[in-house]
């Protein structure tokens, strides 16, 4: 009898086991395909960077301002949208919000297609990595301030150019539309007012909740995204890209590290 009894006990305990592990797998699997969605902002980069097991495991939307559609397709890219070469990375980034507002992904990482670039390409494996590991959204901080408003306020650019080689090769234009009002602290205080952000990133890379993006009305995304068609190369995205913890502020549902 005693033999039995143990008998039992461990097979009880490895339908336990097998119980728990099969969890497990089903809430990794669903987090994985169901929750992300990679919105990629490319003009003349291959996309070679998608092919790594890091991105190929999520839904994939590239926005494609560039003449040609010559880069690496898999399996998981979802969608292939055509649109006009505006506003950089950030247009792209508020045409997906103003687009899908009413079918977002519960998370949405958004990336240049220049993440072939070493620099980049680490932060945004970096990102997804912090995602995968807190299974939220991940807001990464380049740098912190006080006030990112105060300690930015004369911030101005009337030339910059493209770093990636490839985009370069079909557009070196270097010259900016000027911001209609600059510098950045009076543009900022007629988008935002005295609203008090701490953290900048750079590059075009972060994630964001959904509901930290529903929080606000759609007319605010529209009013940003309005202001980068102007040109392929406007001074205002350089304004978005220091202000995009002020855009989905408070980010309550994204961390931010």
């Amino acid at each position: 009898m005693k033999t039995l009894h143990t008998i039992l006990i461990f097979i009880l305990l490895i339908i336990l086991l097998g119980s728990l592990f099969s969890g497990l797998s089903r809430v990794n699997e669903g987090f994985e395909y169901k929750d992300v969605e990679i919105v990629i902002s490319r003009y003349n980069e291959p996309l070679d960077w998608l092919s790594e097991s890091l991105f190929d495991k999520y839904a994939i939307t590239v926005y494609n301002k560039g003449q040609n559609a010559e880069f690496t397709k898999l399996s998981n890219l979802r969608k292939i949208i055509p649109v006009k070469n505006v506003g950089k990375c950030d247009h792209s980034y508020l045409y997906h919000i103003v687009n899908n507002y009413d079918n977002l992904a519960e998370i949405t990482v958004f990336l240049p297609g220049s993440c072939n670039m070493p620099n980049k390409k680490d932060k945004a494996i970096k990102l997804i990595e912090h995602i995968e590991k807190i299974e939220k959204a991940v807001f990464l901080s380049d740098t912190v301030h006080e006030n990112v408003k105060n300690e930015n306020y004369d911030f101005m650019m009337d030339e910059w150019a493209t770093s990636d080689e490839a985009n370069k090769s079909a557009n070196s234009e270097k010259t900016l539309d000027k911001a209609k009002i600059r510098p950045f602290g009076k543009w900022y205080e007629s988008n935002f007012g005295d609203l008090t952000v701490k953290h900048m990133t750079y590059s075009g890379i972060f994630s964001v909740s959904k509901q930290d993006i529903l929080q606000h009305p759609i007319d605010h995304y529209k009013n940003l995204m309005v202001q980068l068609e102007t040109s392929s190369n406007p001074e205002v995205g350089h304004y978005i890209e220091r202000s995009w913890a002020a855009i989905f502020h408070p980010m309550n549902n994204t961390q931010i590290i």
